[in-house]
């Protein structure tokens, strides 16, 4: 596949295409063919256009410099914006009828160069394009030749071994592992990763504290659509350089030894590009991040005012914010991009601008400043938080970390460790909890939720969670263990598509409130599930539970409601039914 690249140093490695004969000239500075790619799980493709023209009408498009029309009918390719003309729409669909079907049936080449004509606007780009690597599969008899080299499963590299992918295009299914003292070197290449069977949404470099990743022009990120798509994320205890490159990483953490050198190299992707230090020596010149996380360690102290992402540093040291780090970071003739609200990127588990790792201990005094996240650690403590908000000015006292009208963009992030928490009027919460912990919400929202060795319980009044959540186990850099119980008033939105599960148990108190068509309370309602039958009391309420699993959290169980005796309503739920189950009893 080809790509268009950011960066003038990188044009060696594009490919390259000419411009079909059509009826007008290309109008330069309009709009582009940016990236076309095959989505696995529909069997379509998507075309992304930058900028899209603002019309639709009157386009006509061009396959290998031939003419094809876009409204083909039933089993003919259908072309047509990704979204509703109001959002506006990012690019084109390519599927067929009933809208949107797949392309099995359809003479659609998986490779070529497609062009389309503008009225007003004139030519795209020819853009060449080949997906059958990625699994794309039609009825056209045109063959398309294999581009990329593609390895299935953990990539794991050890002893004193060095490996090296030069001028390839390689598509990796599944984590890295450099371990010992070996060295894995991708040069000159387009390297893609991809989750293959990885429970988590992030995949991972792991290079251990001996080990070293070298990237040097070189091109790094994730499939674009499909279930196999995630976020690309390296977790350094070695050594890694980066030179030349433009990596769509989510986040880069660096550990106690760690080490990083990085020069006219980009790393960002729509929803990240977070370099974590934590640990280590960093070292970053004439290039590009999408965020920046700083440790702040324990008894250290940061007191600042006025903090803003979107910033250029022509010569920065760690120091000059944290006094006390134990680590070194200099940034020089760099650029932290700015945290707004465009294209992906809105409140929610992401990643741009600023981001503090404050240790309990830690003497803070950040007021009126912006920042993405500011995680807090709560261990063996007992805490109550109010009116946590994001985009809004907020305050918050913990111990000796005080916030004063600080605007929070992303989320509110809580690690809880074997502690008693209570959070009331709050939104964007991002939960990890551990332990025998017992977590409350109150009226308030929760967009990311990631246990860990967690045994104890989220108590919900009124409580909402969107958007993100991994109840996995049995996965080490994760999650060990995972059985605890979710009770109270709790609603899911968005979550079905995005929730990970992976070995683990979650035992799940669902409530019960029958009433009467004048809202009225009603004894006497039995609820049958699972074999057992549960009777309302004479507030018209009852509660049962159901232990779930990965087998059985997205399948439906049926719920049976009967009063004097007959059957009056069968339900399905399943662990994202909302709470508490309201029944009319008439």
């Amino acid at each position: 596949m080809a790509w268009r690249w950011g960066l003038a140093l990188l044009a060696s490695v594009m490919v390259s295409s000419s411009l079909v004969r059509a009826p007008d000239a290309a109008v330069p500075g309009e709009t582009l063919i940016t990236d076309v790619t095959w989505d696995p799980d529909m069997h379509i493709i998507h075309i992304e256009l930058d900028p899209w023209p603002g019309i639709w009408n009157g386009w006509r498009m061009y396959l290998d410099g031939a003419e094809v029309p876009m409204e083909g009918g039933m089993g003919k390719p259908v072309i047509r914006p990704d979204a509703p003309l109001s959002k506006p729409p990012t690019g084109l669909i390519v599927g067929t009828l009933p809208w949107v079907a797949g392309l099995d049936h359809v003479d659609f080449p998986c490779c070529g160069t497609i062009q389309f004509y503008i009225p007003g606007k004139g030519l795209t780009n020819a853009y060449h394009y080949n997906l059958v690597d990625f699994g794309c599969r039609t009825a056209s008899q045109k063959e398309c030749a294999s581009e990329w080299t593609v390895h299935e499963g953990d990539m794991v590299i050890g002893g004193r071994e060095t490996h090296l992918i030069e001028n390839m295009k390689f598509f990796q299914k599944g984590h890295v592992y450099i371990r010992g003292r070996a060295t894995l070197i991708i040069r000159n290449s387009e390297f893609m990763m991809a989750r293959g069977t990885v429970p988590t949404v992030h995949v991972y470099f792991f290079v251990d504290p001996e080990a070293k990743l070298i990237i040097e022009n070189t091109r790094i990120y994730p499939p674009t659509g499909g279930t196999e798509t995630g976020l690309i994320c390296v977790i350094n205890h070695g050594e890694v350089r980066m030179t030349d490159s433009l990596a769509k990483i989510h986040y880069f953490d660096m550990s106690d030894g760690a080490r990083f050198f990085m020069a006219r190299s980009e790393m960002v992707n729509p929803i990240g590009g977070l370099l974590q230090v934590t640990g280590g020596d960093t070292h970053v010149v004439d290039s590009t991040i999408g965020a920046l996380g700083l440790r702040v360690p324990a008894r250290a102290h940061l007191e600042v005012s006025g903090l803003h992402s979107g910033v250029y540093f022509d010569y920065w040291d760690v120091h000059q914010l944290i006094p006390e780090a134990d680590y070194g970071l200099v940034l020089e003739r760099t650029t932290l991009l700015k945290d707004e609200l465009s294209g992906e990127l809105r409140h929610g588990p992401y990643e741009r601008g600023w981001i503090f790792f404050l240790d309990p201990t830690a003497h803070v005094r950040l007021s009126d400043s912006e920042l993405r996240k500011v995680f807090l650690d709560i261990r063996n403590d007992k805490v109550n938080f109010r009116d946590l908000r994001v985009g809004v000015p907020s305050s918050m006292t913990y111990r000796d970390i005080v916030l004063t009208d600080v605007v929070v963009m992303g989320q509110w992030p809580l690690t809880i460790i074997n502690s008693n928490v209570t959070i009331t009027n709050s939104n964007y919460l991002f939960l990890q909890p551990s332990g025998l912990s017992a977590v409350k919400l109150i009226d308030s929202h929760m967009v990311e939720f990631i246990p860990r060795d967690f045994f104890g319980a989220l108590i919900c009044e009124n409580a909402l969670w969107t958007e993100a959540g991994e109840i996995i186990s049995s996965v080490p850099y994760h999650s060990m263990a995972n059985d605890f119980v979710i009770n109270g008033s709790l609603r899911m939105e968005g979550l079905r598509e995005n929730l990970q599960w992976k070995n683990a148990r979650v035992t799940r108190e669902f409530d019960v409130v029958a009433t009467d068509a004048q809202g009225h309370p009603v004894r006497g309602v039995a609820i049958k599930v699972g074999g057992e039958a549960y009777v309302t009391d004479s507030a018209g309420k009852t509660k049962f539970s159901i232990v779930f699993n990965e087998a059985n959290y997205n399948k439906p169980t049926l719920l049976e409601i009967w009063r004097s005796g007959r059957l009056i309503e069968r339900r399905e739920i399943d662990f994202f039914t909302e709470t508490p189950i309201r029944i009319r009893a008439e």
